[in-house]
């Protein structure tokens, strides 16, 4: 939590920063030559293997359908992982992008760290405060 903005956790700030309106396979965004695309390979791909990267495109992909932050087509029959589908960025996830997110629910859950980043019925947040002290706490309800 940036202010009071809900921001993606840091691996999905970096797929989506890799990420736009062109199709592009797990394989080419995790070659994308940006910064991103950089960090995903030297600080995260050798902590989370680049088959994380397939798997949590998918997720977000599958996950709230209509609504879903990517869309998905086949790419390849041969179902590697990182060669099945090619993703793209819908309106939502642009918006999520640019914006943060609406709700905590619109991230699909995925374990980290023994607790559940996106989990509605759990909603721990990292605090950013603008300092160099980060916090854990509770997600309050926000005002309608």
């Amino acid at each position: 939590m940036d202010g009071n903005a809900l921001t993606l956790s840091w691996v999905d700030q970096l797929l989506f920063a890799c990420l736009g309106k062109d199709w592009l396979t797990p394989a080419d965004v995790f070659m994308r030559r940006s910064s991103a695309g950089e960090e995903l390979r030297s600080g995260w791909g050798e902590r989370i293997g680049d088959v994380f990267i397939a798997m949590r495109l998918r997720q977000w992909a599958d996950h709230r359908g209509a609504e879903a932050a990517l869309e998905s087509v086949p790419y390849r029959t041969d179902r590697r992982p990182m060669l099945e589908a090619r993703y793209r960025l819908t309106a939502v996830g642009d918006e999520i992008k640019r914006h943060g997110l609406a709700e905590i629910a619109q991230g699909p859950p995925v374990p980290v760290w023994g607790v559940t980043a996106y989990d509605p019925l759990d909603p721990w947040v990292v605090v950013d405060d603008g300092t160099d002290h980060r916090r854990m706490k509770l997600l309050e309800k926000r005002a309608t």
